[in-house]
């Protein structure tokens, strides 16, 4: 699991329109390993820019990234993604930034768990993308996670660095390509990587 840009709510030119919220799924890492492994060794052949210690999109040229998504399309992995227009989140949900985090992943795992996506799968590894330092605010959201999955469902939950799990490094893919289609209008990832993804849904 991991989402693409911010939750502020700054008019400041850095801040984005639309946060997205994505899962991947896949039987198992070595897909996404061998995806980033293919990527990292087509960067270096073309002397591209890369971040070594990890993969992060935004930080890469399109082709970059437009590579690893066709890789990800030709494997066994699909993913799910919420869409958030920050400018119609309620107001009540602004003041606390950690909270809101919290209550829009826990809702994409819920859609998904009511739309039976998980249904095939005996057990599953959820995986975050680390996104705070504080021991006690990821220990929350842990919880609060906890608190959204269905009884008769196994998941067992883990926070991790990107470098970590490569599983990580793709999601952040295919969240970079959407997040591009409602940000900036282009579907150049997006199209890439469209069948893919079984579930696609704005929640404000």
């Amino acid at each position: 699991m991991d989402e693409s840009w911010d939750l502020w709510f700054s008019w400041r030119w850095l801040c984005s329109k639309y946060f997205i919220v994505t899962f991947l799924m896949s039987k198992s890492e070595k897909d996404c390993e061998i995806v980033m492994k293919h990527v990292r060794r087509r960067a270096n052949w073309r002397k591209t820019k890369i971040y070594w210690s990890f993969f992060h999109s935004n930080n890469l040229s399109k082709n970059v990234v437009k590579r690893c998504l066709d890789l990800v399309s030709r494997r066994e992995i699909v993913s799910m993604s919420i869409i958030v227009n920050k400018d119609n989140i309620p107001y009540n949900l602004k003041n606390n930034i950690h909270d809101l985090y919290n209550f829009l992943v826990g809702h994409l795992l819920e859609i998904c768990q009511q739309k039976n996506l998980f249904s095939h799968w005996e057990k599953l590894l959820f995986i975050a993308s680390r996104r705070e330092t504080s021991k006690n605010l990821n220990n929350k959201f842990l919880e609060y996670l906890k608190s959204k999955k269905h009884n008769l469902l196994q998941i067992d939950f883990k926070i991790a660095n990107p470098n970590q799990a490569k599983w990580l490094e793709v999601v952040d893919a295919i969240s970079f390509a959407i997040h591009q289609k409602y940000e900036f209008d282009d579907l150049s990832l997006y199209s890439v990587i469209k069948n893919k993804i079984i579930l696609e849904k704005q929640i404000f």
